[in-house]
């Protein structure tokens, strides 16, 4: 049965209004955390000269670009191949979403923003997932060869992270990844048949690495511009990084694990650095990633609405659906 005009009506403007909430939810919380931290902020930019600041937030988009196309690998690999504006705008906006507290609404965001693409519900959402999870698992990884070099304190602190290393693994494994989500979605009386190879695995999981790379050297630029010195300072600033995004991303109740990613980078910070400059480092991280993730989003939706204004350039009489 076809829907009706008025029920496709209907149907945008529930969107729009969706939309709009989420984006006031998204400020909403930004600002609530950066006005709290504003000072304490501030006084950390000002120990920091702007070639510092501008290096690391090049950084921090070089690894939201390798999130983005950890996910898109994905959502290609499982037959649903999104040109790079697309994917794009799908994940840069959905990633917004993590600052309402609770893990799932990046997910959520990008289930329905991946439907305007014609990617089934069940595909979109099976990609998110997966994609988290090769993250997490290759975070945590990545932590733990770096750390148990660099900072042995935070090793033993967090040390109940290896089982989820080890879960993760376990379900990374193709066969049992394809068990347990055509199980979920027997469960959830979902349809859809996708099944992830390990090909597409190794692909998504190599973006994964570049992640923490970039997001690792944006806290080394940090921490060298504030005359930090140590041998073994990019391993320790990138296995930091990684252990305090995976402890974030555990503790959902929090918008973008606010708090506890702080704590977690502090503790590992503290072989090279004192408590106080390792917090100021944290917080201006913080901010760093807020800026990356608002101008990643913004460039994306640039981009993709330049795209289909071209494409209907090129198809006269074709009228490009609603970015909105």
């Amino acid at each position: 049965m076809q829907p009706t005009p008025e029920h496709a009506t209907s149907r945008r403007t529930r969107a729009r209004w969706l939309k709009t909430a989420g984006a006031v939810l998204v400020v909403g919380f930004v600002a609530v955390f950066v006005a709290g931290q504003w000072s304490e902020i501030v006084d950390a930019v000002r120990r920091l000269d702007a070639a510092s600041l501008a290096g690391s937030l090049g950084f921090v988009l070089v690894g939201l670009a390798a999130a983005a196309l950890s996910w898109r690998a994905v959502l290609a690999g499982m037959g649903s191949p999104l040109p790079v504006s697309a994917a794009a705008r799908v994940y840069f906006l959905s990633q917004l979403g993590k600052y309402i507290p609770g893990s799932i609404w990046p997910v959520l965001a990008q289930t329905e923003l991946s439907t305007e693409y014609g990617v089934p519900r069940a595909r979109a959402a099976s990609a998110a997932l997966t994609q988290l999870v090769v993250g997490l698992v290759v975070g945590i990884v990545v932590a733990g060869s770096t750390l148990s070099v660099a900072s042995a304190d935070a090793v033993r602190a967090y040390w109940w992270l290896l089982f989820v290393a080890v879960a993760g693994i376990v379900m990374l494994v193709p066969p049992v990844f394809n068990r347990v989500v055509a199980l979920a979605r027997r469960v959830l009386r979902r349809p859809g048949s996708d099944e992830i190879s390990g090909r597409t695995l190794v692909r998504s999981s190599a973006w994964a690495v570049l992640m923490w790379v970039a997001f690792g050297a944006h806290l080394w630029l940090l921490a060298a511009g504030s005359g930090v010195s140590s041998a073994k300072l990019g391993l320790l600033t990138t296995g930091a990084y990684a252990l305090a995004w995976v402890v974030g991303f555990v503790i959902v109740v929090l918008p973008a694990g606010a708090g506890a990613r702080e704590a977690a980078l502090v503790l590992a910070l503290s072989p090279v650095m004192d408590r106080s400059t390792a917090l100021a480092l944290a917080l201006v991280s913080r901010a760093l990633m807020i800026a990356g993730d608002f101008l990643s989003a913004g460039a994306a939706v640039l981009a993709e609405n330049r795209h289909r204004a071209m494409l209907a350039r090129r198809a006269p009489g074709s009228t490009p659906r609603d970015d909105q």
